[in-house]
């Protein structure tokens, strides 16, 4: 694994594009500017779900750690909230992108920060133990 980048969120989004800023900082050489794209609105999304339905208004803190190797980006966010319902991740890659873009009403209103993260990730893992939430992204680099 490449050098570690860490970086701990406390003020909720306040605090995020910095760090997302970060991150594509760090993602852009190895993966250009569409692959750093792509990593930034991950990590976006995973943070704002983390916010969202993992803490609620209370809020808390949201550990973010990022490296570059010479084959993958990684980036890991260590949460203490409520974890991720097994159902939201098992449809995060199944049918939240099936409906007809033309029909306005019928668009989803949320929840689909998970299949937007599984769309532009490699591999995206999930476990929660003790308390601790650890949901980890992955990104291989194209020769």
């Amino acid at each position: 694994m490449g050098a570690l980048r860490s970086w701990i969120l406390e003020g909720g989004l306040a605090d995020l594009t910095p760090v997302a800023l970060a991150v594509r900082a760090l993602a852009e050489p190895a993966l250009g500017e569409e692959g750093a794209g792509d990593v930034e609105l991950a990590l976006v999304e995973a943070v704002t779900n983390v916010i969202r339905h993992g803490y609620g208004p209370e809020g808390g803190p949201i550990r973010v750690e990022a490296s570059v190797a010479p084959t993958e980006l990684v980036l890991r966010l260590f949460d203490w909230g409520r974890p991720i319902p097994g159902e939201a991740l098992a449809a995060a890659g199944l049918s939240r992108f099936d409906f007809d873009p033309a029909d306005l009403d019928a668009l989803p209103a949320g929840g689909m920060g998970l299949s937007i993260i599984a769309a532009v990730m490699d591999e995206v893992s999930y476990r929660s133990d003790e308390g601790q939430n650890v949901l980890t992204l992955l990104r291989r680099l194209r020769a």
